[in-house]
């Protein structure tokens, strides 16, 4: 059965554009191109919708952007989201290779960001129907891993870039990435890439197989599409511009009355307090003075060496001396190893000729591994006592000499070796449905029914993680009764605290920690859960009634969704140690969800020159209550040259899993009583908050799409976007729960617990809150030309297509009622900046331009993004002229980061059954951005919005049978 009312209505003429560029399809016009018709000059389109209204020749006027199958071909990527990502409207997207996340459990995984508000505000379907999310906590809790999807059967990719909730549901405030299948292909097709760096390493291919067939005499139509992908990762950091280390820093000369700046940014950095083998920072002699073992090193076979200590020392951080010897950025990785395998099957059968079933079944399976990420590092917190044997002989003598009884040192551990990471992920989701049309009143009507039920079995596991406490009991080293180095809890005269397993660990120098201390002070940190979505829903759409102008179309569903999550975690002992990576809890929840919902389109003109477009959604949570969305929307067009677009939404985000359950984490921390005037020690425990409320967002969307009939192969469009969400979610610290509780906020201080005698604070929750308001507001620009060049000169052959997609951010800005921070720009780390801010380039391109003649066509594209800075809230001044440095604007010696562009350049050549192609990724090689570290280990550039690989040449077939 064919459907009469597609999502994607055909051979409407559309004031969107389109064309045969790398990207070809990426539109906010709603259109792709289709076929032209002899002797029409218009181009004639595919046109995108971004609505549950179904209207041939209708366009919604909320903005929707596309990709289709030419744009698959013209930018081969390893996988598909690394494509739909590298639109301008999507800032800080995760991918597998640059998303190295421990601490949510996202490691390996792609996930979309429309624009920069956060993964798990993007809405992620696949042919209109929820997928269950990757992880459940932070940020990208709730968000879809879209590497799970099955490649070799979507034949398009539709962005819708504004507030889509009243239509497609909850999460969809920032917008919708929807994944289209060709659900009536028919044939065979296999295809094949593999790429590496021109540097000899990153090694990955991609292999699948797509099928379709139809059987019971065309009733009945079968889809397979499998999928197997490798990339071996690259570790350590053997690129040149990763060979130093630079590092934002506080600046130990500043002074409030010496014109230099606060923060200053330090070449050659390394770590002031740890070396691989230990690093003495730090002793009391009997007589007093100055510590004659500061910057004493052990090194291999724990032989004493002198360390020097560099010309600038900043906290943990030296520039100079020795800093090669005590830093870390090298080791960890630039990018993951990943393997996945996907497999898709799906079976529809017509039962009459307005009525057909269906079946899908997914299932995705992904290993990532990070075998080095940070070592166990101790920075300047291990003491070490005198009657400790594994002491060198050198440095006991110092000791006895000087009446020196213990000494504090760091260390890396570098005998433990790196904290390891493993996500494994296998994800499986089944759809039983049936589609149709039926006549009601004499008007047909279009109908879907559908069941989905999808989990998502996430396994973490940190290997070699060091368990702190056990480390503490193992490097507590005495001699015992035989002479033998024992741990002292074993020694001593508390029978209580002994432990047969403790084995003595020598942590002074490389290669002498013997394999028992090892075993014992080290173990894997893990934790399995599932995330279960199930989900049944039901909807309508057509044209009940004509007005004026036109018919007026309706749509109108209900559906009801269950989330749940269940899973086991690390030992209670290994949490209880404190894992230095990793500290999974046990979390159990769950929640339904009901709606109800209805959209339509009412023609005010006729010949569809303006139409309003409204849609209303009742949703009601379990945990929270219910909810109301609501879009309103114009599409007028005053010419068939020009449209002009306006829609105003009101849009939700629910709590994820992890903000309403969480089990969450424990530690002790010092806290100012603001009440009593004091500071204590006073136990914080993480934890959900089930009674959080959903995320509201306005969105307010202008715009309009050019499309001039003297030039008809040229098209444009400009949008404006307003993004306000008040009640955002932000788990705000423990010190934030007592002072804001102290400002008034009654409900946080129900998260305090004090002591009944003395009124002192001993406990705080905290749990997420709904305590921000956001706002994101920025430019939307798309322009695209094609033509024949034998309209230059009857000589010349083949046509020619350019394409130029730009984002600017003018405002992105969180406000916690205390703090604005404006994240415009911020590519950079920064320090004392609020830990709840949003960050995006302030602006990015994508432009190409490709040159088809008969079967090759060649195409060159240039992407990137503009300068930015590492804080807005900073002054740059140069050494020697900075005014006074304020808590709100501090002053750096250098806050500018460059802008940046990468070319590459791509060719395909058809064949009589398939293609074969080559493409150069990032073809001049250009390094990623100089950026400083804060963090150092992770080394210095930014992961996130620079590509750090270097040129990658890919190669491929694909092939139809």
């Amino acid at each position: 059965m064919k459907k009469k009312y597609m999502h994607i209505c055909m051979q409407a003429r559309s004031a969107s554009f389109v064309g045969a560029s790398a990207i070809a399809a990426m539109l906010s016009a709603n259109g792709a191109l289709a076929q032209q018709t002899d002797g029409d000059t218009r181009i004639e389109e595919v046109v995108v919708t971004g609505s549950l209204i179904t209207r041939s020749g209708y366009e919604a006027p909320t903005p929707v952007s596309a990709l289709d199958e030419e744009a698959f071909d013209q930018m081969p990527v390893t996988q598909i989201g690394e494509l739909v990502e590298r639109l301008p409207v999507f800032q800080g997207s995760q991918n597998a290779r640059n998303n190295v996340s421990v601490s949510d459990g996202t490691s390996g995984t792609n996930l979309l960001d429309l624009r920069g508000l956060g993964p798990n505000r993007t809405l992620i379907l696949l042919d209109g129907k929820r997928v269950v999310g990757a992880s459940i906590g932070g940020a990208r809790g709730g968000a879809v891993d879209v590497s799970n999807l099955p490649s070799g059967l979507v034949r398009r990719v539709e962005v819708t870039t504004g507030g889509a909730s009243a239509t497609y549901g909850a999460d969809a405030l920032a917008g919708v990435v929807n994944f289209m299948l060709d659900k009536d292909y028919t044939g065979f097709k296999a295809r094949f890439q593999g790429s590496r760096t021109t540097k000899g390493d990153g090694d990955a291919y991609v292999a699948g197989f797509s099928g379709g067939m139809e059987f019971a005499d065309s009733r009945g139509h079968f889809l397979i599409d499998v999928e197997r992908g490798y990339d071996e990762g690259i570790q350590g950091k053997p690129r040149s511009w990763a060979e130093g280390m630079t590092a934002l820093v506080p600046n130990p000369a500043y002074a409030s009355d010496n014109s230099q700046p606060f923060y200053t940014i330090i070449d050659n950095a390394g770590l002031e307090r740890a070396t691989y083998g230990g690093l003495i920072l730090s002793c009391s002699p009997a007589g007093g003075g100055a510590c004659p073992l500061r910057g004493t090193q052990f090194t291999e076979g724990g032989v004493p060496a002198p360390f020097e200590f560099g010309s600038i020392v900043s906290g943990i951080w030296m520039s100079g001396g020795d800093w090669e010897t005590s830093t870390l950025h090298r080791v960890t990785g630039l990018s993951l190893e990943q393997e996945r395998d996907n497999l898709f099957l799906r079976t529809s059968y017509d039962l009459t000729d307005s009525t057909t079933v269906y079946g899908e079944f997914m299932y995705g399976d992904s290993l990532s591994t990070n075998p080095a990420t940070a070592f166990a590092f101790r920075l300047g917190n291990i003491t070490i006592r005198r009657d400790n044997p594994f002491i060198p002989q050198s440095v006991q003598d110092q000791m006895d000499a000087n009446g020196i009884t213990s000494f504090r040192m760091g260390s890396v551990n570098g005998d433990g070796g790196n904290i390891q990471f493993q996500s494994r992920r296998k994800m499986t989701r089944f759809v039983l449905g049936a589609e149709g049309e039926v006549a009601i009143a004499d008007t047909p009507w279009s109908w879907d029914a559908s069941f989905v039920s999808n989990w998502n079995d996430v396994q973490q596991k940190t290997p070699n993680n060091l368990n702190n406490a056990k480390y503490n009991l193992a490097t507590d080293v005495v001699l015992d009764s035989n002479g033998n180095p024992a741990c002292r809890i074993n020694v001593d005269s508390n029978p209580a605290n002994d432990d047969p397993a403790c084995a003595p660990y020598n942590n002074m120098g490389l290669g002498v920690a013997s394999p028992e201390a090892l075993a014992y002070a080290y173990t894997t940190g893990w934790m399995n859960m599932r995330i279960k979505q199930e989900m049944v829903s039901g909807s309508m759409s057509g044209d009940p009634i004509e007005n004026w102008a036109g018919p007026v179309s309706v749509a109108f569903g209900a559906s009801y969704r269950t989330e749940e999550v269940g899973n086991s975690a690390s030992s209670a002992e290994d949490r209880a140690g404190v894992l230095t990576g990793g500290n999974y809890n046990p979390t159990f929840g769950d929640y339904d969800v009901t709606e109800f919902y209805a959209e339509t389109v009412i023609p005010l003109l006729a010949d569809d020159q303006l139409d309003l477009n409204g849609a209303f959604r009742w949703t009601d949570y379990s945990t929270s209550g219910d909810v109301d969305t609501w879009k309103v929307g114009l599409s007028w067009r005053p010419t068939d040259d020009l449209r002009i677009r306006a829609t105003r939404s009101r849009d939700i985000r629910a709590p994820s899993l992890g903000d309403l359950f969480d089990a969450g984490t424990s530690g002790t921390g010092t806290i100012r009583d603001p009440f009593l005037g004091v500071e204590s020690q006073v136990v914080s425990q993480t934890r959900g908050n089930p009674n959080i409320q959903p995320e509201i967002g306005d969105t307010t969307g202008l715009g309009f799409v050019y499309q001039p009939s003297w030039l008809p192969e040229f098209a444009m469009s400009l949008d404006y976007y307003d993004i306000e969400v008040e009640d955002a979610i932000l788990s705000i610290g423990g010190q934030a729960v007592v002072d804001r509780c102290f400002d008034g906020d009654e409900a946080l201080c129900n998260s305090i617990v004090r002591d009944p005698g003395n009124n002192q604070i001993v406990q705080i929750f905290n749990q997420p809150q709904n305590v921000l308001s956001q706002r994101a507001a920025g430019y939307d620009l798309e322009m695209s030309y094609r033509f024949p060049l034998s309209n230059i000169s009857s000589n010349l052959a083949g046509d020619l297509s350019f394409r130029a997609l730009f984002t600017y951010v003018d405002t992105l800005e969180t406000n916690d009622g205390v703090i604005v921070a404006d994240g415009v720009g911020k590519v950079g780390p920064s320090i004392g900046a609020p830990s709840f801010g949003l960050n995006s380039a302030e602006s990015r391109f994508l432009s190409s331009v490709t040159y088809a003649n008969g079967p090759l066509d060649v195409t060159f594209t240039a992407r990137g993004l503009g300068a930015g800075v590492y804080d807005n809230r900073y002054i740059e001044c140069a050494p020697g002229s900075c005014p006074v440095s304020t808590a709100a604007n501090p002053t750096v010696n250098n806050n500018s980061i460059e802008s940046i562009t990468y070319f590459d350049l791509g060719f395909n050549y058809a064949l009589e059954n398939g293609k074969v192609f080559m493409n150069f990724q990032n073809v001049f090689d250009r390094n990623p951005a100089a950026v400083a570290s804060t963090s150092f280990w992770s080394g210095p550039g930014n992961m996130t919005f620079y590509e750090r690989m270097g040129r990658i040449v890919r190669v491929g077939l694909d092939y139809e049978f």
